[in-house]
């Protein structure tokens, strides 16, 4: 692998552990944690979380603009 850069090694690492996080779990369980973990970072991170229908859910972060196609 010595063609490849530092920071894929890196993120192929990352992607393994949080693999090996939930590989134990039943898949529905697994994609909880996936959903729940990333909800809990968004929040420690300053996005905005709302809720709806009981469930977290992240909401996007940016403005209503409006974008149209130039005529």
């Amino acid at each position: 692998m010595s063609n490849v850069s530092k920071a894929l090694e890196d993120v192929w690492n990352w992607k393994d552990a949080c693999y090996r996080d939930v590989a134990h779990l039943p898949f529905r369980e697994a994609l909880r944690k996936r959903i729940e973990d990333s909800e809990r970072t968004a929040r420690e991170l300053g996005f905005t979380v709302v809720e709806r229908n009981a469930r977290s859910r992240l909401a996007v972060a940016e403005d209503r603009t409006e974008y149209v196609t130039e005529k």
